[in-house]
């Protein structure tokens, strides 16, 4: 059974993003404006009602992601506030067993709508797996893929705009991936 809970958007990722695509404060703000009107459908539940929320936990992310030193210090007494009021930072029950690949395809997609010039983004599926310490696709790996993809509603093509499968493709064929 697919568990698409960890694909949403979360405050974290958002963060990641916002901060390695060296985001000012008001393109950020911009940014998070924009998800949480155009991409409810891909925000984790929590937020999508809660857009003050998802501000918060999200501009929270980014200072720590920016001054990281200075908050893992205070981390001790943000986590027991946090534990007081039954609440945690991670939530373990819905991670993915590829958190580095949800990244990519997460990114891939707030990159090609929101930030890059270009409609698409191109590579081998062997640079795409190697990235991720992988030689070779298994059948696991591969779903997983595919679950980034149906999930982040987007499309690998071949040269000429010939959609295509991933375990049918050749591992050193260039993809073109588009949403």
């Amino acid at each position: 059974m697919m568990n698409i809970t960890e694909l949403f958007y979360d405050s974290y990722s958002l963060a990641l993003f916002a901060v390695s695509h060296e985001m000012g404060s008001r393109s950020a703000m911009d940014f998070l404006e924009k998800i949480h009107r155009e991409e409810k459908s891909f925000l984790h539940p929590d937020y999508v009602s809660d857009k003050k929320l998802f501000f918060s936990d999200t501009l929270y992310w980014m200072e720590y992601l920016i001054d990281k030193e200075k908050l893992d210090a205070e981390f001790p007494i943000v986590e027991k506030d946090f534990k007081a009021t039954g609440k945690t930072f991670v939530r373990e029950s819905v991670m993915s067993d590829y958190p580095d690949i949800d990244l990519f395809f997460m990114f891939m997609r707030l990159r090609i709508l929101y930030v890059d010039k270009q409609n698409y983004e191109r590579m081998k599926l062997r640079t795409l797996l190697r990235s991720y310490g992988y030689k070779r696709r298994s059948p696991a790996i591969v779903a997983h893929i595919n679950k980034c993809l149906i999930f982040y509603h987007i499309q690998p093509y071949l040269r000429d705009y010939e959609q295509c499968e991933i375990e049918k493709v050749d591992i050193d064929d260039m993809i073109t991936f588009r949403v």
